[in-house]
């Protein structure tokens, strides 16, 4: 069978090599302009699959990289301000020590309390410290001012407890890697608290003139306060005889602080074998407090040196990535410019060939 070649499929296959010819020559005049050889999935679905997932990895450890270097911004706060810690707690045991030398006098020891009460007042604003609006040393509360010191002299704890596993916070620093960025104020700086006594029930407990317990026990409809010892007998005094019987507790820093400062008001007051007494062992609980700083800068430590060697793997495994996208979708420039240019010369060659075929008549076969 013999095909008819007639003008009309002639102009056809003419037009059809021209649009190819323009096709290739925009296609490469599209990788020219964006410096990537894949413009959609089809010029090379696996090698699009493989950016993709690049991709994907790389956006992985963007993220993991920022999580790694504001957590280290923050174990590099958290360190500094321990270290201020530790400097205030040796001034203050070295003020321990003064305190202890019983040749000073009352002039002396008033001047070493209003040193500690001083020391007191800035390790509160330390460990009530801020960075990247959240507070440091409040556990998974970070927007709760972690303590204060109210006016009877109390050093309150407002943060999560350190034996609450909920006060931690913790960044993601690779697929599944977690590291753990806060402490607890109570675990770094402890706390004091002096409160009148309440027994199970809630009830205040007083002391009469001899020193025994009584226990006022208010009637819930009628409001009105009862007073009663331990053993039942009603007491039968003026209730404004009675003083508040007051329960102390303490831990770390502030514990030693406090006691420190208690202790020394105790021998202006006379009272210079109890207060002595107490003051002693107040070195014992400087030296608790200042290992215990320690320890948590020590374990902290350690954190920041991994977190150093997982920002060199996410930076290692950044380039690597980034070389491999490079390979896959980066164009070769003076190679390009090559083929665009000869694209360009074929579809002005088409174009030239359609223009002069399509001019073409019978006539000119004629003689």
């Amino acid at each position: 069978m013999v095909n008819r070649i007639t003008s009309s499929s002639r102009y056809a296959l003419l037009i059809a090599d021209m649009q190819q010819s323009l096709l290739n020559y925009n296609r490469l005049t599209a990788q020219l302009s964006s410096g990537s050889k894949l413009q959609s999935i089809t010029d090379d679905p696996i090698a699009a699959v493989n950016v993709l997932n690049t991709n994907r990895q790389l956006g992985q450890i963007d993220t993991f990289t920022q999580n790694a270097e504001m957590a280290a911004s923050e174990l590099s706060a958290l360190d500094d301000l321990m270290e201020l810690a530790t400097g205030y707690l040796s001034t203050a045991w070295d003020k321990a020590v003064q305190a202890n030398n019983q040749t000073y006098g009352n002039d002396s020891l008033e001047a070493l309390k209003v040193e500690i009460d001083e020391i007191i007042k800035t390790m509160v604003d330390l460990a009530n410290t801020e960075y990247n609006d959240n507070y440091i040393f409040g556990g998974a509360n970070t927007k709760t001012l972690p303590y204060t010191l109210d006016e009877n002299g109390n050093v309150i704890y407002n943060g999560t407890p350190h034996d609450n596993p909920d006060y931690i916070r913790q960044t993601e620093v690779a697929d599944g890697v977690f590291e753990v960025i806060n402490t607890t104020g109570d675990k770094v700086f402890g706390w004091y608290e002096n409160t009148q006594e309440q027994t199970v029930d809630g009830n205040n407990v007083f002391l009469d003139a001899d020193g025994n317990r009584v226990i006022e026990t208010i009637d819930p409809n009628t409001q009105i306060a009862t007073y009663a010892y331990e053993d039942g007998r009603t007491y039968n005094g003026d209730p404004n005889d009675l003083t508040a019987s007051m329960t102390e507790s303490y831990s770390g820093v502030f514990g030693a602080l406090k006691v420190l400062s208690n202790s020394i008001q105790m021998v202006l007051d006379g009272d210079t074998e109890e207060g002595y007494e107490l003051m002693n062992s107040t070195l014992d609980m400087f030296a608790d407090s200042l290992d215990t700083i320690s320890q948590e800068q020590t374990q902290f430590g350690g954190v920041a040196n991994r977190l150093d060697m997982t920002l060199s793997t996410l930076d290692t495994s950044n380039t690597n990535l980034t070389s491999y996208l490079s390979q896959l979708n980066d164009i070769d420039y003076p190679e390009a410019i090559t083929q665009w240019m000869q694209a360009q010369y074929a579809y002005q060659a088409s174009m030239q060939v359609a223009a002069s075929t399509m001019n073409l008549s019978l006539l000119n076969y004629m003689q």
